[in-house]
């Protein structure tokens, strides 16, 4: 069991060394997942190599959605039952995780990608328990430090990770891929399970603060970020920051892969040079964390925000200029990368436990940690298709990209007057409306579609067409992604009370509807080119399609009466009446995308899992309002 909660000033070194070992051991374990699944997939499971992209973008997107779920909501049961609690279930999380992978191992020499089921299992296993022990290090360290030693204590905590998630992966991927196997790589998460959970239940200190009555932890966060626009670019950055290490040690390690043939080389040496150049990337992180920390104690986190996103923007935009991966100069963009994430990494989690209350400071840093999920879900999963359409350096001018987006939020925030004084209070108390954020950040995925000619015009060697097939899956994935957020955010509402949620979900409604239409016209317009015949053989060969069409005619009159002439002209239970349709139009969508899907795509199902609970929770509701209105 673990110890009784102290006052911070009793914790011994001795347990500030345990932390810090932990930290490094969840670093460890979360690039390793990631790192070696490239090297799974081609040489266990036999994924094809034009698909290789995209199934490493699935499996990312599938770990991280279980992510976003699990650990966001143990953020906010660490408020009530502690911390130390939770950071041993992430580590029995880990363990459990890594026996499974060494069964999903053996499995895949058998079966090939028939076993790939159950390596999804293990990704989201040891993914989810690695996030969660690291995420609750950080709050553990939140609840006993002070304004004052704040950014040298969880400076500390963040080199420790860094150091565990680069440098000792990069030695671990070296040793096993040149001399042991890849079987070594798998038994590291597994001792470490072992070890983090005996050590967490008997040595660590819990410091939590007792919790306290009031609203939904989810209202008490909403009502933070809103009153505070320095939580909100906090917010916006964690979007795209957090994907920084995920992005570069999966697609640079791919990069590598893909192009070992041309160079020479074996995959496994192609996967020990990625190792090298992720370990370059930690060395660049490592040394500039000290700094990062001297930078946000003479000027403001939000500069410190600011500077960091810049300098992470100016790498990946490097890194896209490089047409081969095993120039040695790529070290300079990796290193601007390796700057700018350690800035952001220490910048945001300071600046949140400094606004945070602190009975709820596993809510917030969990709802940090949420945003920063469903940044690379985006993010990878975009990443996955234009690596496969465009090219393995896609993904990097794409995440140059977010980061400008949000460096320009930033700087407008701070021509506002939006800063910190010289006691660290804010300079103004102007609220910022998340709408246009909400707006840009919803208009990315088409900027990207466009963008894509760009890339190929003026980084690529020579242009070629973006592949008609890419272009419909990925606006198609975008239509019900947006789908299935509108229709997330009532039950969250409800859920967490938050009411000002309903602003943004006609935005929300409508972009499902714009990327739906841009689906149908990339399949009638660019695939066959207005050919009717054509298409009608095409849809007798794949009857799924006529589910999309079905869902696209319906969504036309929803979108047409979302406008506020439209709404006023049906009246309130009209309009409501025709927009129950929507639950109709999700169900056709998503057996649309179920029926289109390989058998090595496992994301359609996910997403028809995600429906099935939304509407689950939906006829629950509907039946306890008619139990109450019957009583």
């Amino acid at each position: 069991m673990a110890k009784s909660a102290r006052p911070a000033r009793a914790f011994a070194p001795g347990q500030w060394n345990l932390i810090y070992l932990l930290s490094a051991a969840g670093g460890l374990v979360a690039t390793l997942a990631v790192a070696v699944q490239p090297l799974l997939l081609d040489g266990i499971f036999g994924i094809a190599f034009e698909k290789e992209g995209r199934v490493n973008a699935d499996i990312q997107v599938v770990a991280e959605i279980v992510s976003i779920l699990c650990v966001g909501w143990f953020g906010m049961m660490s408020d009530r039952i502690g911390r130390v609690p939770v950071i041993a279930g992430g580590f029995l999380a880990i363990l459990v995780g890594a026996v499974l992978s060494l069964v999903s191992v053996e499995m895949g020499l058998m079966l090939g990608g028939g076993a790939l089921l159950l390596f999804y299992v293990t990704r989201v296993l040891i993914s989810s328990g690695a996030d969660t022990v690291q995420l609750q290090l950080l709050t553990l360290v939140g609840d006993v430090s002070t304004y004052e030693n704040r950014p040298g204590l969880l400076r500390n905590v963040v080199f420790m990770m860094v150091f565990g998630g680069t440098v000792l992966s990069a030695v671990v991927m070296q040793i096993a891929t040149q001399a042991v196997g890849v079987f070594v790589i798998l038994m590291v998460p597994l001792a470490i399970g072992a070890a983090g959970l005996l050590l967490a239940r008997r040595h660590l200190v819990e410091v939590a603060p007792p919790p306290i009555e009031g609203d939904h932890p989810l209202r008490q966060v909403w009502a933070t970020v809103s009153a505070d626009p320095r939580m909100q670019l906090a917010f916006a950055a964690a979007f795209y920051s957090r994907a920084d290490l995920i992005v570069v040690s999966l697609f640079f390690s791919l990069w590598c892969i893909s192009l070992s043939d041309v160079v020479g080389v074996t995959r496994a040496a192609a996967t020990s040079h990625a190792a090298v150049m992720i370990g370059v990337l930690g060395a660049g992180l490592i040394a500039s964390v000290p700094l990062w920390k001297v930078f946000i104690e003479r000027h403001s986190r939000m500069s410190a925000i600011g500077a960091s996103l810049s300098l992470a923007a100016m790498g990946y935009f490097g890194l896209g200029l490089f047409v081969n991966p095993y120039n040695w100069l790529i070290a300079a963009p990796l290193l601007l990368i390796a700057v700018g994430h350690a800035g952001s990494a220490v910048a945001l989690k300071v600046l949140t436990v400094d606004i945070s209350p602190k009975p709820i400071l596993g809510s917030m840093l969990g709802a940090i940690y949420l945003t920063g999920g469903a940044g690379i879900v985006l993010l990878v999963q975009s990443g996955g298709y234009y690596f496969d359409a465009v090219g393995p350096r896609a993904p990097f001018i794409l995440m140059g990209t977010g980061k400008l987006l949000v460096t320009l939020f930033a700087g407008w925030l701070l021509i506002h007057g939006i800063d910190e004084t010289s006691d660290h209070h804010m300079k103004s108390g102007r609220k910022v409306d998340w709408k246009p954020l909400v707006f840009l950040t919803s208009a990315l995925p088409v900027i990207w579609l466009v963008g894509r000619g760009l890339i190929g015009g003026y980084v690529s060697d020579t242009l070629a067409e973006t592949p008609v097939g890419f272009i419909n899956r990925y606006l198609g994935d975008w239509a019900f992604t947006f789908l299935l957020i509108s229709l997330a955010l009532r039950p969250v509402q409800e859920m967490t009370g938050i009411k000002q949620l309903a602003r943004y979900r006609r935005m929300i409604g409508l972009y499902a509807f714009f990327y739906a239409a841009l689906h149908v016209i990339a399949y009638v317009a660019l695939e066959w080119a207005f050919n009717l015949d054509d298409m009608i053989g095409d849809v007798a060969e794949r009857p799924f399609i006529v589910l999309g069409v079905a869902a696209f005619g319906l969504l036309i009159p929803l979108a047409w009466t979302s406008r506020n002439a439209q709404i006023n002209k049906l009246g309130g239970k009209r309009w409501k009446a025709l927009h129950r349709v929507t639950y109709a139009v999700n169900i056709a969508v998503a057996l649309h995308f179920v029926l289109a899907a390989t058998h090595e795509n496992g994301e359609p199902y996910i997403y028809a899992a995600v429906l099935a609970a939304l509407l689950g929770y939906r006829v629950r509701q509907w039946r306890i309002r008619r139990a109450e209105a019957s009583a």
